[in-house]
């Protein structure tokens, strides 16, 4: 959606708002659910929306249902849906998270209410530096099958001491066995025991 305002001749202004057609607009950070709340509170309509709302929700399961399907509670709804609440999220260990995180239910109670929740968090999405270094092992591509097993490996600290430890072990070789000719690589019993958690 864009705004603009336009000015004729007369300085008379004309605001218009239309759709835009370049697609989405850009990812722009939430607001906290706190700071959200605030902003609420200082309009006269999206805060009496909002005492509507957390009283639909009080109650039990079946005293929320129908306060829930009623227009009271529907309108309030609509109404939050356009207002900061909607889009806020928390932030571990922020100040106030169990505030923020009672403020974000509030809203999002309503709009699951009988439905499956698909709603991943409410906490903040995590930051791209994250998924990117997953990119490679969830694409999907067969370029390198032991590479992205290794990658993954080193994303996860259990694995990684696991992996050290059957290197240590099955890479050492073991002194010649009297009643064997030859050496073997490895302690085949010892590789095998330390193996057996990575499979």
């Amino acid at each position: 959606m864009v705004l603009c305002a336009l000015k004729d001749k007369d300085l008379n202004v004309y605001v218009c708002v239309c759709d835009s057609e370049l697609g989405t607009p850009g990812w722009r950070e939430p607001l906290d659910c706190v700071r959200a709340s605030e902003l609420c509170n200082q309009n006269s309509q999206c805060s009496s929306r909002y005492r509507i709302m957390r009283q639909c929700l009080s109650g039990g399961d079946k005293e929320r249902s129908a306060m829930l399907a009623s227009k009271e509670c529907q309108g309030a709804l609509e109404v939050l849906q356009d207002s900061p609440l909607y889009d806020c999220r928390c932030k571990r260990g922020m100040k106030k998270e169990l505030q923020c995180l009672q403020n974000y239910w509030s809203i999002h109670m309503g709009l699951t209410e009988g439905e499956e929740f698909y709603e991943t968090s409410p906490y903040e999405p995590i930051h791209f530096s994250e998924e990117f270094r997953h990119a490679s092992i969830i694409s999907g591509k067969p370029c390198n099958p032991c590479l992205d097993a290794a990658k993954a490996c080193n994303l996860n600290e259990t694995c990684k001491r696991l992996r050290s430890a059957y290197n240590s072990i099955c890479s050492k070789t073991t002194p010649p066995q009297p009643s064997a000719g030859y050496q073997e690589p490895c302690s085949r019993k010892r590789c095998q025991k330390v193996g057996a958690p990575q499979v």
